[in-house]
């Protein structure tokens, strides 16, 4: 495999523990797929919600953590990132993010493998009030994330190995805010994609579609929050249910949840950066999670790579 150097990541232009296996639950659409027999096994690594800007030893936190997930002896054939590169350019200038996109990018400059990268809302620049920038600037918004990785839009998918890969765009901007959206035009999109494909699919979004995790903190009096998961999901969800999507990952909320609903099983994974580099976050370490395709099985397992906090990251955790 090509070595892959830091300014091929600047030019990504094709793009982010329990058994999903799910065939057998729910017939798959009218394509025909390879044959159990005929897919290769292979291994693939999801980091979400590094939050690099080299403060609380986040830059060599994301070095290490890339460096414990290729140095196994099956490494991943690619690299999946669920959003939250930098630690955030929601209020910063051109500057400020260009120093944190820069140490995330030197961390995985020597990679071997292709990276695919998913938008997180913290990878959307100078939305917020207190940013420097006015909405004219040619890298506002999400224009930022495009230009640095090359990509045509923020939405795309591939193929590898006979499986499907979709990495969606679930951040819709509301003002100088955000919150979890898929617009119509995408969602139409992802029908087509998934029609066209007939594999077994793998979808990557930084917000969660589904999650959970209010309901476990606060209970079920108030509404989730439209900057905890995907406000539209009831849009999403029928598209997904017609086709042979096995799992759909989220980042995000730092944790780790799952629910199996109608053949397709909803992970929201733990955080590279724990608690934003400050220990563990809601009881779970900094980790990433591993995929292993086996045929048609695939396996998910999240990854505590050994990450100890400095003192001073202790000291003052945030709310």
């Amino acid at each position: 495999m090509a070595h892959f150097t830091r300014r091929d990541v600047l030019r990504l232009g094709s793009l982010g523990v329990g058994a999903v296996g799910l065939g057998a639950c729910r017939p798959g659409p009218a394509a025909t797929i390879e044959p159990q027999t005929q897919l290769p096994d292979f291994t693939v690594a999801f980091l979400t919600d590094s939050h690099v800007d080299g403060e609380l030893g986040s830059a060599e936190g994301f070095r290490k953590a890339v460096r414990h997930a290729l140095d196994v002896e099956q490494p991943p054939e690619f690299l999946l990132m669920g959003g939250d590169q930098p630690m955030d350019i929601l209020a910063t200038g051109i500057e400020e993010a260009d120093a944190q996109f820069g140490l995330w990018d030197a961390a995985v400059e020597d990679v071997g493998q292709d990276i695919h990268v998913c938008l997180g809302n913290h990878d959307i620049l100078g939305i917020s009030d207190e940013s420097p920038l006015t909405s004219d600037h040619p890298k506002y918004g999400k224009e930022y994330f495009l230009q640095h990785f090359g990509l045509e839009r923020t939405y795309y998918s591939f193929d590898h190995e006979g499986w499907h890969f979709v990495v969606l765009d679930s951040l819709g901007i509301e003002g100088s805010g955000y919150q979890g959206w898929i617009d119509e035009e995408q969602i139409a999109w992802l029908d087509d994609d998934l029609s066209a494909s007939g594999k077994p699919t793998v979808v990557a979004t930084h917000i969660p579609i589904f999650s959970n995790f209010i309901e476990y903190m606060r209970g079920t009096a108030e509404g989730i929050p439209g900057g905890v998961a995907v406000v539209n999901a009831h849009e999403v969800a029928p598209v997904i249910e017609k086709h042979d999507v096995r799992l759909v990952l989220a980042g995000h909320l730092h944790i780790n949840e799952s629910f199996l609903y109608k053949g397709t099983e909803y992970a929201n994974v733990g955080a590279v950066s724990g608690n934003w580099w400050r220990g563990e976050r809601n009881g779970f370490q900094e980790g990433y999670t591993r995929l292993s395709f086996r045929g048609d099985v695939l396996t998910k397992e999240y990854v505590d790579y050994g990450w100890e906090p400095p003192p001073e990251a202790l000291a003052e955790p945030p709310a």
